[in-house]
């Protein structure tokens, strides 16, 4: 019973977090939400930063749990990933294996997607204590496949791949398609396609300025 409360309140909290900013959503809300009394809410989570904390995570656990078997299914001793490789760990955990999330699967990546924009340092935060060994190994990848990038470069290059991906899986583009199977396997497609042109692209800054102002 207290652990089928638990979820309860994890999934009126997931919504309402991501119907709006992390601030948005009052502990009364999401007890109301819920059907349950604040003071369960408390016991459970201790505070609302501690429940809008556990949200994130259990939103997090199995999109990570897919990406470390993703890098392990992938590496081969000696062999670098391809930009178009990497691409696919920042796009397909996101999904279930099934390909369709589930309405509950998709709040929870509207939720992720609203966390990076809101409490980025928070989601950063929880991902590196809980998930160390999967970005860990996920970094390593990125070094090997793209060797001549600085760090600064590479880091960056990740924050675009992971805000891209959570907002066009997450936004109303993704919505517009509707449970149309082959539309959704084309936007992945090339939404994987566009991350790999942007992790492999080249960090010729004169020939980018020249580019952008060619006056």
């Amino acid at each position: 019973m207290a652990t089928e409360t638990r979820e309860k309140i994890l999934d009126a909290a997931s919504r309402l977090f991501a119907a709006s900013d992390s601030r948005g959503a009052s502990l009364r809300a999401i007890a109301r939400e819920a059907g349950v009394n604040s003071a369960l809410i408390h016991y459970h989570f201790g505070s609302r930063e501690g429940l809008f904390e556990a949200a994130i995570l259990r939103a997090l656990t199995p999109i990570q749990d897919r990406r470390s078997q993703m890098i392990t299914s992938l590496q081969q001793p000696g062999t670098p990933l391809s930009p178009h490789d990497l691409a696919r760990l920042f796009v397909e955990p996101l999904l279930p294996p099934h390909g369709e999330p589930s309405p509950l699967e998709a709040v929870e990546l509207r939720l992720l997607s609203r966390a990076f924009t809101d409490q980025r340092a928070l989601l950063t935060n929880l991902t590196v204590k809980h998930f160390s060994e999967v970005m860990h190994a996920f970094g390593e990848l990125l070094g090997e496949a793209l060797p001549n990038l600085p760090e600064s470069i590479k880091s960056q290059r990740m924050r675009f791949c992971v805000q891209s991906a959570l907002e066009s899986m997450s936004g109303a583009e993704i919505d517009l398609i509707n449970g149309d199977a082959s539309a959704r396997k084309r936007l992945i497609a090339e939404l994987i396609n566009f991350l790999a042109g942007g992790l492999g692209a080249p960090t010729d800054r004169p020939a980018l300025t020249r580019l952008l102002w060619p006056l």
